[in-house]
């Protein structure tokens, strides 16, 4: 703790200023002063100016160690009160004590200030570095949920919401853990996981988890009258993915090994999931359940390397927009009948 001065000198200086502006009249209670020495002592004009600068001499001691009794006595119970308090919340070290003494009273108080902004200062920065850390680990509604809320109005729970689902999933990466070092790998999925993420970010939506070398992003219902379609944006950012990994190819061919062979596939489902808080009160998990999620993870396992393939809802809401190939239909989990899905060749320029 840095050391603080106290301004006791200019505390004793401004009581004995104002003793002597007592004494010399600019003050009431001057008059009960100069009548009492006119009427017990005869002086002259001289002698009483000076009977009346050491009245106000006296006065002013008499003011300075009144401030300092009165405080000493009135603040001494507020601030032991205010001392065991912060022990008991640990806001204080446990043996932190204070010997509160007159005359020394107020380095006492400007102690206890100094530790209170040590204090708030250190947690500021917890509380900076818990934000940052959150923000890289954690899906942006848990961590906005979490700052808004306190700690004990988190709850495990979810709501319905319309969203577009977009999962994405490594071709060949099994057997590329098989032949390269891990070093290799882990760089390999790291530049993956980087550009993938940049790319779903900038087209509004949100990477909700990693799922070992798979990606699983949601892309909101767009509000209303907004400027975009969720399911638009959805596509975009897959057909985006894809360019960019075919330069993550060629870099890492040329880097790690020019016979290494990996792929990407994208699958896109939209419609109603539930949204929230699933675990338990102890550990929890913000994420999205719902036929969407299995629906896109199924399309997913379909696509080939470069491939984004999307369900029959999300062509008719974007057919005007894409250029797609019809591929064969397919029996999905839980669902009768073939369904449609199509291959996304390439999105429109819309002038």
């Amino acid at each position: 703790m840095k050391k603080i001065k106290i301004p006791v000198g200019i505390i004793f200086i401004f009581s004995l200023f104002l003793g002597i502006l007592i004494s010399m009249g600019f003050i009431p209670f001057s008059d009960f002063i100069a009548n009492n020495l006119k009427k017990n002592l005869v002086l002259t004009p001289y002698e009483e100016i000076i009977a009346l600068l050491i009245s106000g001499v006296i006065i002013g001691f008499i003011i300075y160690f009144f401030i300092d009794f009165f405080l000493t006595f009135f603040a001494k119970k507020l601030l032991r009160y205010l001392i065991s308090e912060l022990r008991k919340k640990e806001i204080l070290p446990v043996k932190y004590s204070l010997k509160i003494k007159t005359g020394k009273l107020y380095e006492d108080i400007a102690h206890i200030f100094d530790s209170f902004l040590h204090l708030f200062s250190s947690l500021k920065q917890d509380k900076d570095k818990f934000s940052k850390v959150i923000q890289i680990y954690m899906d942006p509604s848990l961590k906005t949920e979490i700052e808004n809320r306190g700690i004990h109005e988190i709850y495990v729970g979810g709501k319905k919401k319309t969203v577009t689902i977009l999962f994405s999933d490594l071709r060949g990466f099994t057997s590329l853990t098989e032949k390269y070092n891990a070093k290799d790998v882990v760089e390999i999925l790291n530049d993956y996981f980087d550009i993938s993420t940049k790319t779903i970010n900038k087209n509004r939506g949100r990477v909700n988890k990693y799922i070992g070398d798979a990606i699983m992003a949601i892309f909101e219902e767009a509000p209303k009258y907004a400027d975009y379609v969720d399911c638009d944006k959805a596509i975009i950012a897959a057909l985006d993915m894809q360019t960019n990994f075919k330069m993550l190819q060629k870099k890492w061919k040329d880097k790690i090994d020019s016979d290494l062979s990996v792929g990407l596939g994208i699958g896109l489902a939209r419609g109603e999931v539930i949204m929230g808080n699933i675990g338990s009160e102890e550990r929890m998990e913000y994420t999205v359940i719902g036929d969407t999620v299995n629906i896109a993870s199924r399309l997913c396992d379909i696509a080939k390397d470069g491939q984004v393939i999307i369900t029959e809802d999300i062509y008719h809401i974007v057919e005007n927009y894409i250029v797609v190939e019809l591929l064969p239909p397919i029996q999905l989990k839980g669902k009768t009948g073939l369904h449609n899905i199509y291959s996304v060749i390439t999105r429109k320029m819309i002038v």
